[in-house]
């Protein structure tokens, strides 16, 4: 973990956080190619959608859906790595596996890491775009 503090060239701008610094390299990469606009757009497309898979996937999880869980895992897991969030593509990753192989205890458990990955991860973008 990186600790950003008031750092004005930043990309994560003026925060007193821990966001590791993948995520704000990744940031920085957006927000190079089309300024602002595009990092806030990016972001913004991102917890919207991620939402929704993340619905998706307790859903799926819940119902003992391992194919849904799956499929859920595996597209939050590349939107997640497209804004340097590894540890939560890691923790998709790992649903998508374990799914796969019909372990439905630890496809329930990892989808718990991915939740959690998540909620960080929405807390770093929302505050590294504000």
């Amino acid at each position: 973990m990186v600790r950003i503090i008031g750092v004005a060239s930043h990309p994560c701008g003026e925060i007193v956080t821990e966001i590791p610094a993948e995520v704000c390299t990744a940031l920085q990469g957006l927000r190079s190619l089309g300024g602002d606009a595009l990092l806030k757009q990016m972001v913004a497309v991102f917890v919207e959608h991620s939402r929704d898979r993340m619905q998706a996937l307790e859903a799926a999880v819940a119902a003992g859906d391992l194919a849904g869980a799956a499929s859920a895992a595996h597209t939050l897991k590349g939107s997640a790595r497209q804004l340097g969030l590894i540890a939560m593509g890691d923790a998709c990753a790992a649903v998508e596996q374990s799914s796969k192989q019909g372990d439905a205890a630890a496809t329930q458990l990892h989808t718990t890491a991915v939740h959690t990955q998540y909620t960080t991860a929405v807390a770093w973008l929302t505050a590294a775009t504000a």
